[in-house]
């Protein structure tokens, strides 16, 4: 922190910028915080750019400074749009972020009130530079650019995915609350094809066990079929699952399984496209060298951390992630020690699945977990 407030100095000029989806709020001070103009808003499109880089410039040459460090809250996506025009038409001589969870505590300090304004959330931004509470500005470009927006939509897709398999266990439990003592994952490639074109017991009845044992027979490619054929029609004809709504049931059933697979199919192809990617920047053969990091994980995380090279030490890397420590202590009593949390989620929780997996396949980490 100390490195940072020495970039502060007499001839620096401070432009805090509070984001919106149609209009910024800017303020800027000096070195000490104080406005040395009126706060005025910018729109978000090609006009307001200028309008703010011809403000910056002129205040620039009034007030005789050398030096312009601008800063904003990346809080939603507004920002990346304001922040890529400044970065490519290189206004001002520094970009930065401040932390929003620093905005939300500081905005009482100035004056007593928890009014929230974006006018004033522009003074904060700009305070917090001063204070040099603010972090560099790294903005993914190229294949990094790319890996990051794909690896976060595979994200996405994964939860969307785990949450229609969770509904459709639900619908199941409720009209068949026997079928998953038959199969512990009801979406393995037989159990699929049952529910894809039975969906509830009274049709599994119907169709009678000759024809159940012929679908598991060609899903399953003759492991185990004629075994869970006689199960799952023995369950159906003694279910207590529910007996109303049953062909609104059917329909819900169907469609989460179609939404299912085609959610699996885009993961697929996203999945391929973060492996070429990988190849492209160089680094799949390195990371995947090491045991338990398959090609997902470590698109994930260099999706997440950028450029490796940027870093110094990999404590940079634990505190980009959230995973730095810390505890609370007063007085004698000595609190837990936890991790602080504060940081990329996606990036915290593959690096977990890293250690997971490592645990599992490599040899080295297997012999330090019991050292």
């Amino acid at each position: 922190m100390k490195q940072k407030i020495l970039r502060i100095h007499e001839k620096t000029l401070i432009v805090g910028i509070d984001v919106a989806k149609n209009t910024h709020w800017v303020r800027i001070m000096d070195h000490k915080g104080i406005d040395v103009i009126k706060p005025f808003k910018i729109n978000n499109n090609i006009k307001g750019i200028k309008s703010l880089e011809e403000k910056i410039k002129k205040t620039k040459e009034k007030n005789k400074k050398k030096k312009v460090i601008i800063g904003m809250e990346p809080s939603g996506h507004y920002w990346k749009a304001l922040a890529w025009q400044i970065k490519l038409k290189s206004i001002g001589d520094e970009l930065v972020i401040v932390n929003p969870h620093h905005v939300k505590k500081s905005k009482e300090l100035d004056d007593n009130s928890p009014e929230k304004s974006d006018r004033k959330d522009a003074g904060i931004i700009g305070r917090l530079i001063r204070d040099g509470r603010f972090f560099d500005v790294y903005l993914p470009e190229k294949e990094y650019a790319e890996l990051r927006i794909i690896s976060r939509s595979r994200e996405q897709l994964v939860n969307k995915r785990r949450n229609a398999k969770n509904a459709a266990i639900a619908v199941i439990d409720e009209y068949f609350p026997e079928y998953n003592k038959i199969y512990k994952n009801i979406f393995s490639e037989g159990s699929i094809e049952i529910i894809k074109k039975y969906a509830i017991p009274e049709e599994i009845k119907k169709v009678g066990i000759e024809e159940i044992e012929k679908d598991l027979k060609k899903a399953t490619q003759g492991r185990d079929w004629k075994n869970r054929a006689q199960k799952i029609y023995e369950a159906a004809k003694n279910t207590i699952g529910v007996k109303e709504g049953q062909r609104a049931a059917k329909i819900k059933i169907r469609m989460l399984i179609e939404e299912i697979e085609f959610i699996t199919r885009q993961i697929e192809k996203l999945e391929e496209e973060m492996k070429r990617l990988m190849k492209e920047i160089g680094l799949s053969e390195y990371l995947e060298s090491i045991d338990g990091i398959g090609p997902i994980i470590a698109a994930t995380f260099i999706g997440e951390v950028g450029d490796i090279e940027r870093f110094k030490s990999w404590k940079q890397i634990r505190k980009l992630a959230g995973l730095n420590l810390y505890e609370k202590s007063s007085g004698q009593q000595k609190g837990k020690t936890k991790i602080t949390k504060r940081g990329r989620p996606l990036l915290r929780k593959i690096i977990y699945y890293a250690g997971e997996s490592g645990k599992r396949h490599n040899t080295e980490m297997k012999k330090s977990m019991k050292n």
